[in-house]
């Protein structure tokens, strides 16, 4: 299984990351950091359609997304023609991203920046503040209830956003009274790569209105953002849609009604 493979690459990568700099050394980093910029705020106008537009080379479902892979020049894009917030993929192996990408966005562009990564460790979280994340993502799937837990303890203490994100409804039982504010509902299964919009429909229906809900994956057209808005989600993660289309920021514009 895939998933499978992931989690176990990462695993091994975050070993040898420890090796090379210890977590202490990354803690002691952190207090001079600027703050983050408002990932929440960001997604949840009333007035814009929010997307967070996603930066990748690459995914297990689908190959090689875009041949044109630049974060510096897809960030200035993705500011320019209308996004609220980016995504950016750091699994290098699978992903063909890197961590480094995260600081490439960061430097270029003044949007929220959302690291979208397989995080397992808390060593993990202190990285992605460092290299310029505002927002984490975090797994239900892949996160004991009690490491969910910790870890959105210990990321409201670094500054960083979370978006937790479940793809069946025993995940939002797992999570449901956490202290969280923003739920991702991916569209596509981790372990088959089904991919199936309709789950954003159906999970929708149990989560509370006071939470910001992000749809995730197999989003791609004005129809599909109209339908999911009007069925409550506040915000959309794009980025094969934008990716693999011919003039990103042309589409872009398109889905955000400019």
């Amino acid at each position: 299984m895939i998933l499978t493979q992931i989690l176990d690459n990462k695993l091994k990568e975050i070993a040898q990351r420890k090796k090379r700099v210890p977590l202490q050394a990354l803690k002691s980093k952190i207090a001079a950091l600027a703050p983050t910029r408002n990932f929440r705020e960001a997604i949840s106008s009333r007035a814009e359609i929010n997307i967070v537009a996603e930066i990748k080379k690459a995914s297990p479902s689908v190959g090689t997304v875009t041949q044109n892979y630049d974060p510096e020049k897809l960030s200035r894009i993705y500011e320019e023609n209308g996004a609220s917030a980016i995504s950016v993929l750091t699994d290098k192996k699978f992903f063909g991203g890197d961590l480094g990408d995260l600081t490439k966005a960061k430097k270029v562009s003044s949007l929220p920046i959302l690291a979208k990564e397989f995080i397992l460790d808390k060593y993990q979280i202190y990285e992605a503040r460092l290299l310029g994340a505002d927002a984490i993502l975090l797994i239900a799937r892949i996160l004991s209830r009690e490491k969910l837990k910790k870890y959105l303890d210990l990321a409201s203490k670094l500054d960083l956003e979370c978006l937790v994100e479940i793809h069946e409804e025993k995940e939002w039982e797992k999570i449901k009274d956490l202290p969280l504010d923003i739920v991702g509902i991916n569209n596509r299964n981790l372990a088959s790569l089904k991919l199936d919009i309709g789950m954003s429909f159906n999970l929708i229906k149990k989560i509370p209105s006071d939470k910001i809900i992000v749809s995730e994956s197999g989003i791609d057209s004005r129809e599909d953002i109209h339908r999911l808005r009007e069925a409550g989600v506040d915000a959309f993660l794009i980025g094969e849609a934008l990716l693999k289309s011919r003039d990103v920021g042309r589409k872009l514009r398109e889905l955000v009604a400019r």
